[in-house]
């Protein structure tokens, strides 16, 4: 399915590309072909759409296992074990997967899915994850001249824009810009309290974090009874308020009493462990100009840092050395990997 006679894809075939070009230019004379191949009135066929795509997405797994071998930390004997299986479904779904030869079979490591799209990305099959390298009996599969060159040849996909969705994927992924879902404690709400002296109008107020996002409320009187429904609320960037004009007369002499549940860096219990671990291990732990902006400075010099984003209900890490993988950095420091084992999206107590 491939026009060998096109000057371009002479180029394409014939030139020694970076991962990053490879994905560019196959993607690019793909889309091209795929346009004409779409106007054609000769061709009408989703089955022929799909070929075409398998084509060009077995081009570029080729292009890419020659890029890796021209890296330096990933050997030519381990290159030799690894193959690469390509796949369309549909004429807009396809998927690399990487295998490795090993003593006692075939080993699937991870695939490239949709490649040639803008979603292309990473998902992992055996790769190393948290949960195994934390453990205190850690079996891995692989050894760690393995590990290494798994992690370069990671290193070398991200440098053409491929990425793992989930922490939960592996180790071998960049800790800078990781961002996972995070939970908050709301088991001691914010609240605030009127007495009802006639009935008629009755407000409450609270001031909020700006930067906080609120979750629900309730407007409890003395025996818990809820009368929410009784008024409605209002709410601006630094205030929350509740406000009813038709407070009955059971309620005079009584309280009522706003409280209020958010969403805020003062209530997210996987920033509160970090604190806690990091001052076991003697580091410190300082909160940054910007809400919900922490950092740690960690004996090598190099901030970790951490953002609470409430309004994306994500926390989100920062390092100065963007390729570092979680899988390196929790090699110097193992409290961060406990820390981040205590945290993961799965984790019960965190979702």
């Amino acid at each position: 399915m491939l026009n060998l006679r096109d000057s371009k894809l002479k180029s394409i075939l014939t030139s020694l590309l970076t991962a990053s070009e490879a994905r560019e230019q196959v993607t690019n004379h793909w889309q091209n072909a795929q346009k004409s191949f779409k106007s054609s009135p000769l061709v009408n066929s989703q089955a022929a759409e799909t070929s075409l795509l398998a084509s060009y997405t077995y081009l570029l797994g080729d292009k890419l296992y020659q890029a890796l071998t021209e890296v330096s930390g990933v050997s030519a004997d381990f290159l030799d074990r690894i193959w690469i299986e390509s796949a369309a479904n549909t004429p807009e779904q396809s998927g690399l997967k990487f295998n490795l030869e090993t003593k006692t079979g075939t080993l699937g490591l991870f695939s490239v899915m949709n490649p040639l799209s803008d979603d292309g990305h990473l998902v992992s099959e055996n790769l190393p994850t948290l949960l195994q390298i934390t453990a205190k009996d850690a079996e891995l599969v692989f050894t760690q001249a393995e590990l290494d060159q798994l992690s370069t040849i990671i290193k070398v996909l991200y440098t053409a824009d491929y990425r793992f969705l989930s922490i939960d994927d592996t180790v071998l992924q960049p800790i800078d810009q990781l961002s996972f879902k995070t939970k908050y404690d709301n088991t001691q709400p914010l609240t605030t309290t009127v007495h009802v002296d006639e009935p008629g109008n009755v407000q409450l107020s609270m001031d909020i974090d700006p930067n906080a996002v609120v979750v629900g409320y309730q407007i409890l009187d003395d025996a818990g009874h809820d009368w929410m429904d009784l008024g409605t609320e209002d709410l601006t960037k630094t205030t929350f308020s509740w406000a009813s004009t038709t407070i009955p007369d059971e309620l005079v002499d009584h309280n009522l009493t706003l409280q209020l549940n958010l969403r805020s860096s003062n209530n997210s219990p996987a920033l509160d462990e970090l604190f806690v671990t990091a001052s076991n291990n003697a580091i410190l732990m300082r909160q940054l100009p910007g809400n919900g902006h922490y950092e740690l400075v960690l004996p090598n010099k190099q901030p970790l840092t951490v953002q609470v984003d409430p309004k994306s209900d994500t926390l989100k890490l920062g390092y100065p050395e963007n390729t570092i993988q979680i899988i390196e950095l929790n090699k110097q420091y193992p409290f961060i990997g406990d820390w981040l084992k205590q945290v993961l999206p799965k984790k019960p107590a965190f979702n």
